[in-house]
């Protein structure tokens, strides 16, 4: 069997550090290798020696049949845009799941999914497509999590908690048992979600607080 060719969309700083990871992967017998990046920043890696370059653009690169992907972009709505036009392209995503992250029992992943040191899924989980886990995340006991979801280093969702498609958790923050973030919201840096957030919310604080709501597309309207 031949070694696919892994290449992380996105060369930014999350970018960087995936790559780390997908090479301390290797240590695990995947079926892969990295190759390098695809970035419409085509100087994101200047001043960085980390041995692979940009290939392309994301808007132009064409996947090759030894091509897999892995999205490494941090805004969801962001990483989503990307990870469409690579599919309409019959791009193939797989998952990065660091050594050090412990997956439980009955835990259901999606694709490109990243996993990485020290990320934490209990059990009887349910995560969706390209939903990024960073250093030391915790998901609890029949969680679910949606797509392109975001969650940043020391972020927690505890047992039952349901985040929608497009959720950032900032680093630090904690949603507590049962309570539901709704798509496209952000939760900031070390808040302490205590209610349900709706839909396109920016909440922080302890206990969280609405900062700010994502218009509606009908706002402009009479």
């Amino acid at each position: 069997m031949s070694v696919k060719r892994l290449i992380i969309i996105g060369a930014g700083g999350f970018g960087r550090e995936v790559l780390a990871w997908a090479r301390q992967c290797q240590e695990c017998d995947v079926e892969w290798s990295p190759l390098g990046f695809i970035d419409d920043n085509l100087s994101a890696l200047d001043g960085f020696d980390t041995k692979v370059k940009i290939l392309g653009t994301v808007q132009d690169y064409e996947p090759g049949c030894d091509d897999v992907f892995i999205c490494a972009i941090g805004t969801p709505s962001y990483k989503r845009v990307a990870v469409e036009k690579i599919v309409s392209r019959g791009g193939r995503f797989i998952n990065v799941v660091h050594p050090t992250s412990v997956i439980g029992e009955r835990v259901v992943l999606g694709l490109g999914i990243i996993l990485c040191p020290h990320a934490t899924l209990t059990s009887d989980i349910r995560v969706g497509d390209h939903s990024a886990f960073n250093l030391f995340t915790a998901i609890g006991h029949d969680a679910q999590v949606g797509s392109y979801c975001q969650l940043h280093s020391y972020s927690e969702a505890t047992g039952g908690v349901v985040l929608e498609d497009e959720v950032l958790l900032g680093t630090h923050s904690t949603v507590l048992q049962n309570k539901r973030v709704g798509k496209g919201s952000i939760v900031g840096a070390g808040s302490v979600v205590l209610q349900n957030v709706a839909a396109g919310t920016t909440v922080a604080g302890t206990p969280a607080v609405p900062i700010w709501k994502k218009p509606s597309k009908d706002s402009g309207s009479n």
